[in-house]
């Protein structure tokens, strides 16, 4: 059996690394995992491979490749609709959710049967017929709440046992300009719905940041200094979710 990697060869295996394949800069992670993943994100079609930590190069290469039709298709829709207009909520639209980007198809019902559900690249918006942008708007928020509430919640309670506080609730709604908001004196946190449509590792940099606040109310150095040792990379993720678009 081979001897396990030293801490220290682990730790440089788990930085990032650029491999040019096929004319196309690919940022390689490697982490404690057992599966090769890839991921296209907005804005610019950055393409990412997170790698188990003794995955070699050349398998890394072939395993993309095997995705490039995949891949070249993502990079042209997100480079066609990373700026996004005003939604009308009409078939055909760019939106996103949990950081992938999905084609919307408005199906008009005659009943009380309304939501939204996912069929392969396609966001299926089930509305009453001759319904208004306003109403389609509506429905689509209520599904995104429905499906951010159970990973904001499991995040909450992963955070609370990592930083040793206790939040007493939290709420999910429309917000205009930030992420989330903390009342440290309430053990509140209101968290701004249109995280459903953020990667989850954006929503969890959110959960652990407005968590930290029932530490360290203000910005300053020492709420820095809880991140820094609790999520090494929030910088990077807090870019991330900042310019990705919505």
């Amino acid at each position: 059996m081979a001897d396990e990697p030293k801490p220290e060869e682990r730790a440089r295996a788990m930085q990032g690394m650029n491999l040019a394949i096929n004319g196309l800069v690919v940022c390689v992670e490697r982490k404690a995992i057992k599966n090769l993943h890839l991921s296209v994100y907005p804005p610019d079609g950055r393409v990412h491979v997170s790698a188990p930590l003794e995955c070699p190069d050349e398998r890394i290469r072939m395993y993309v490749l095997g995705k490039w039709v995949w891949i070249t298709e993502k990079r042209h829709a997100i480079g066609k609709y990373s700026r996004q207009e005003a939604r009308e909520y009409v078939s055909g639209e760019a939106h996103y959710f949990r950081g992938d980007l999905y084609r919307l198809k408005v199906e008009e019902c005659n009943n009380s049967r309304q939501g939204v559900r996912i069929d392969g690249d396609y966001l299926v918006l089930t509305v009453r017929e001759k319904s208004s942008a306003a109403h389609r708007a509506a429905v689509m928020a209520a599904w995104h709440k429905e499906q951010l509430a159970p990973i904001v919640e499991g995040y909450v309670r992963k955070w609370q046992d990592a930083l040793g506080v206790q939040l007493d609730s939290f709420e999910i709604r429309a917000m205009s300009a930030k992420w989330g908001t903390c009342s440290k004196a309430k053990g509140k946190v209101v968290f701004n719905v249109e995280l459903a449509k953020k990667p989850l590792k954006c929503v969890e940099y959110v959960v652990a940041h407005e968590l930290a606040h029932l530490i360290e109310r203000t910005h300053n150095a020492d709420f820095k200094k809880i991140l820094d040792r609790h999520f090494p990379d929030w910088r990077e993720i807090r870019d991330n979710l900042n310019r990705f678009p919505v």
